[in-house]
């Protein structure tokens, strides 16, 4: 896995506002957002907002099984 868990957590955060907030992501989120999730899939680069983010739930699962299975 590529991201920091502050890169983790900061993915969550913009994640999770892209899903339940009213408001849109700002440009610089959304940049941030692509670059979290190119980080650790970099064949994502040209892909739309709504399939990273769509990805990025993905690999936040993927993140919360590996940690939950290292701490066993």
């Amino acid at each position: 896995m590529n991201l920091t868990p502050q890169e983790t957590e900061r993915l969550e955060y913009l994640l999770g506002k892209s899903k339940f907030s009213s408001l849109p992501l700002a440009k610089k989120e959304e940049s941030e957002l692509r670059y979290l999730i190119t980080k650790e899939q970099p064949s994502a680069e040209d892909s739309s907002i709504e399939e990273l983010i769509k990805l990025g739930l993905v690999l936040v699962g993927l993140y919360f099984l590996a940690k939950s299975i290292s701490e066993k």
